[in-house]
């Protein structure tokens, strides 16, 4: 087996640890601004923002023309693609925002509601800041800055939600939500700038062909995917209204933005880390399984847990006046329980420069998850994620398996199982609770959530240990951060 220099698996460990801390301080906060500012805002006010954030997310799509991924993954780049890269995006990011401005009579009249006019204009000005940002946020990337990226997540999410909970608590209703966008956008600007102590040269707008194609199928895949992930919003804010879509906001933000929120800043360490090994197959494997069975044994069971005990999550975080979240929150959680795994495919595709065959499946992902919406549609909310759900286990996660296969080298297989193994763990934990609820569950939501998890997370290590396959797995990546501690060790890849 290759032996990788221990300075590679040190950087891999420490950028893991490292994105593991921020985005539990990114999570913490996300639930403690779920139940604050539920608690603060009506259900309509969730529903005003969240009705234009498809617009403008859409919008959004194009404002770095996947040129921040281009900079993480080619092995060699001067800095006059760096200063072009730059300016490119910089000039998309404007045209962004002024594109938003122009549509947001639109928006009002689509909706009927002319509020929306004037949170769409304050929703588009982060477009413009992001894409400032982004290439001085890639180039921490690319030099592997993992502690600067991530003191930056946490303290762009820590003071945008102070500002949001505090622009709550004077009444200023659904800005507040906005204001803390715009305020985590600008604070993420700022650090990325001083982190990077890189500045630009004079306006310079050519792109060299062969970034101009990785970035533009990248976008390709961004734009037919965010059709899968927001037209559910407009659907919902359409036909059953915003307090309904209030309801699926607050239901999706508190479960599948958590999981985003991991697998994204995740991305920044193993990008660039699998970027550079991308010639050698089998370290490439070897790096991507461990990461991923490590990300499913934190995520999965946890999901499964919350899932079980849904109406004492909504119960304890919202209040009693939520409980129509519960069973939305419920079907988005068992969409959950395979989506941190699935979404690490992109690493796949990105690392080898597989971005062509990444479009492709993501408008086949698409197109499935869009009639999903329209099947569900008829029983609101509840009914759109029960639809998600159950098509993500028939139509997408298998094509999405044998597409990991055909692009190497993983295989269908080790996708396949890393998947579903902790699916049946969460399964047993399921029947467990059903039959003999009386043993497990206690007297408070709160006792319920726990025990729910010590059993989810007790069946996952016993299902580890009792199968040949994952307990390999799992005892080389105890070896590898064992060997983390021997100063003079090598970890074997």
């Amino acid at each position: 087996m290759n032996q990788e220099p221990l300075h590679f698996g040190r950087v891999a460990l420490r950028g893991s640890l490292m994105t593991g801390v921020s985005q539990a301080v990114r999570i913490g906060v996300q639930f403690v601004s779920v139940a604050v500012l539920a608690r603060l805002l009506a259900p309509q006010d969730f529903g005003l923002v969240a009705a234009v954030g498809p617009v403008v997310a859409f919008v959004g799509l194009f404002q770095n023309l996947g040129l921040q991924q281009a900079v993480v993954q080619r092995s060699g780049i001067d800095k006059d693609q760096l200063n072009r890269m730059f300016w490119v995006m910089t000039a998309v990011g404007l045209s962004c925002t002024v594109v938003v401005l122009l549509i947001s009579p639109a928006i009002a009249w689509f909706y009927g509601d002319p509020r929306m006019r004037n949170i769409a204009i304050l929703a588009g000005l982060p477009l413009l800041i992001g894409s400032m940002a982004g290439l001085p946020l890639s180039l921490l990337n690319r030099r592997l800055r993992f502690g600067q990226l991530a003191m930056l997540d946490a303290a762009s999410a820590v003071l945008g939600f102070l500002l949001a909970a505090a622009a709550a608590w004077r009444g200023l209703g659904y800005w507040s939500l906005l204001i803390g966008s715009a305020a985590s956008a600008a604070i993420t600007l700022a650090g990325a700038w001083r982190c990077s102590r890189w500045t630009p040269g004079p306006p310079d707008f050519r792109i060299d062909r062969d970034i101009l194609s990785f970035g533009a199928n990248l976008t390709g895949f961004n734009l037919v995917n965010f059709f899968a992930r927001n037209l559910d919003n407009i659907l919902i804010g359409k036909y059953s209204g915003t307090v309904e879509l209030g309801y699926y906001d607050r239901a999706y933000k508190l479960l599948l933005f958590p999981i985003q929120n991991i697998v994204t800043p995740l991305s920044r360490v193993m990008i660039p880390l699998l970027s550079r090994v991308q010639h050698d197959k089998q370290r490439f494997r070897e790096i991507y399984l461990r990461t991923t069975w490590m990300l499913a044994f934190v995520t999965a069971p946890g999901i499964a847990a919350l899932v079980l005990t849904s109406d004492q999550v909504v119960d304890l975080l919202f209040g009693p006046k939520w409980q129509a979240v519960s069973p939305i929150f419920a079907w988005l959680g068992i969409a959950g329980l395979v989506q941190s795994a699935n979404n690490t495919t992109g690493w796949i595709f990105i690392c080898q420069g597989k971005t062509g065959t990444m479009f492709r499946w993501g408008i086949y992902s698409s197109v499935t998850t869009i009639a999903a919406f329209l099947v569900g549609l008829p029983w609101g909310a509840a009914g759109v994620a029960a639809a998600y759900a159950i098509s993500g286990y028939l139509l997408r996660t298998p094509v999405l398996a044998v597409a990991v296969h055909r692009v190497g080298p993983v295989s269908g297989y080790d996708f396949a199982l890393v998947q579903f193994f902790y699916v049946g763990s969460s399964i047993a934990a399921w029947l467990l609770l059903h039959f003999f609820p009386g043993i497990f569950l206690r007297s408070s939501d709160f006792a319920d959530i726990v025990v729910a998890a010590l059993l989810c997370y007790g069946l996952a290590v016993l299902f580890t240990l009792a199968v040949p396959g994952p307990r390999r797995m799992a005892l080389r990546i105890w070896g590898s951060i064992a060997g983390m501690r021997r100063p003079d060790a090598t970890v074997s890849i």
